[in-house]
């Protein structure tokens, strides 16, 4: 059962009175998710007195729980042979995770310190590229040869212990290793046992290789509603299986990064983390918005300065809302439809081009409301329009949120696809970079929309 903020409370103030029997009997009973809660919210000294009083596998359980920079606050200082025995505890895909959150020299030491079958598992995991299938990959499989026996399956199964629950069996060719279909238990226990593994095993599986990206793994267990996903190399062998709260954890992962790209911060920064290094990773971001503020004056000075006309200055923030506000929406869907892989299916395209659609839409909508809500407002209030009628500077500003509204929806939907074929990361596109690009966009609409629409009228 999950604690409640009363319970953490509870366990802070046996933590803050000294009270460690108590503190000890309380977080026997926790599970390891709340306890890495737990300890996260807790200052460094007392993260290192809890995490003592756990026996070694609620304690390895914690530590894959457990965000980077509390972990390097709870291992710091314990013996690398230590560490050793708490990595030999996890699956070797969580393993592999932990060793990552480590600085080299501690993982080479702990490595170096585990068990050598354990220690060649994790090499076997480390050897492929961080974002990777294999990296999340479990090597613990339960596998038979298609002649094997229903019955000599089930009796093999009584002795077999595994950290994770199983869903199905493997079948594979006896000649080649290859993989030949997969058995749900279910159906393991519902056949005759004289039926070999070979006549059940559902052939049509969806597999994947350990090459691939996680995100396409992602998009693979999505799509078909899979617990589950073998994992194949070159010849077809089964080399390991993904299931699906490695999933959740790439998911979650992912859209870590994606949030930091859209706020303009590569990195989604722990507390821990060094101000100047946060400092580093925002600043160009802000250093183009900036640039991009600051150029957009100009345009709005040279602007007021030509048109001779004051009262048009007003109405810039709207403009630069709406449009910023329509890039924005354009953006964020194809960027998720990028996400989700429509490109693959041919339907990135109707996408963009509906959202270029709903922009004009959108943009006749709020062109003529604007309009109305102008004129009406100037006309009531008898306001100093620098001898420009209501009706004139209403159709301008109309107009000019129109052309933005439309140019936005276009530009949002455009850029995240050509930055996708370029290989760069689409998310970007919705930060910063594509705000301060539909702000000055939007400016030099609404200029030459005066230019055009006030020519003479002054």
């Amino acid at each position: 059962m999950a604690f409640s903020d009363d319970s953490f409370e509870h366990l802070g103030d046996l933590l803050a009175g000294r009270q460690w029997q108590e503190l000890r009997t309380a977080v026997s009973r926790m599970d390891p998710a709340d306890l890495a809660d737990f300890i996260e919210g807790i200052d460094s000294d007392d993260r290192d007195v809890v995490f003592s009083m756990l026996d070694i596998e609620t304690a390895s359980d914690v530590l894959v729980e457990l965000q980077p920079s509390a972990i390097d606050d709870v291992v710091e200082d314990l013996p690398s042979e230590h560490i050793a025995d708490l990595a030999e505890q996890m699956e070797p895909d969580e393993a592999v995770e932990f060793l990552t959150d480590l600085d080299d020299e501690q993982s080479e030491e702990v490595l170096a310190a585990m068990e050598p079958d354990k220690r060649d598992e994790v090499n076997d995991l480390l050897r492929y590229e961080e974002d990777s299938a294999g990296r999340i990959m479990t090597p613990e499989i339960l596998s038979y040869p298609s002649s094997t026996s229903v019955q000599e399956a089930r009796v093999a199964l009584a002795t077999v212990e595994l950290s994770d629950p199983v869903l199905n069996i493997y079948v594979i060719d006896p000649a080649t290793n290859a993989l030949v279909g997969t058995v749900l238990l279910t159906d393991l226990f519902a056949a005759p046992p004289p039926t070999a593994l070979g006549d059940i095993a559902d052939r049509e599986y969806i597999f994947a290789t350990p090459d691939e990206d996680q995100q396409e793994i992602a998009r693979k267990f999505r799509k078909y509603d899979l617990w589950v996903m073998p994992i194949v190399d070159d010849a077809h062998r089964l080399v390991g299986r993904i299931t699906v709260d490695d999933v959740i954890d790439v998911v979650h992962e992912e859209a870590d990064e994606d949030l930091a790209h859209m706020i303009g911060a590569p990195d989604i920064e722990e507390e821990e983390e060094s101000l100047v290094r946060i400092a580093r990773l925002r600043l160009p971001w802000l250093l183009i918005t900036m640039c991009g503020g600051l150029l957009n004056s100009v345009i709005i000075k040279h602007m007021l300065q030509t048109t001779e006309v004051v009262a048009i200055a007003i109405f810039v923030p709207a403009i630069l809302a709406m449009g910023g506000n329509t890039g924005m929406q354009s953006s964020a869907v194809c960027i998720r439809g990028i996400a989700l892989g429509e490109k693959r299916y041919g339907r990135l395209g109707g996408t963009m081009w509906r959202e270029i659609r709903v922009g004009l839409c959108l943009g006749v909508v709020c062109g003529l409301a604007a309009g109305v809500l102008v004129c009406s407002v100037l006309t009531l209030t008898a306001a100093d329009t620098g001898g420009i009628a209501p009706g004139r500077l209403s159709m301008v500003v109309g107009g000019a949120m129109f052309s933005a509204m439309v140019f936005a929806s276009c530009y949002g939907a455009v850029v995240p696809v050509l930055l996708h074929r370029l290989d760069i990361d689409p998310a970007v596109a919705s930060g910063p970079f594509i705000t301060t690009s539909n702000d000055l966009s939007a400016s030099l609409i609404y200029f030459l929309t005066c230019l055009v629409l006030l020519k003479g009228a002054a």
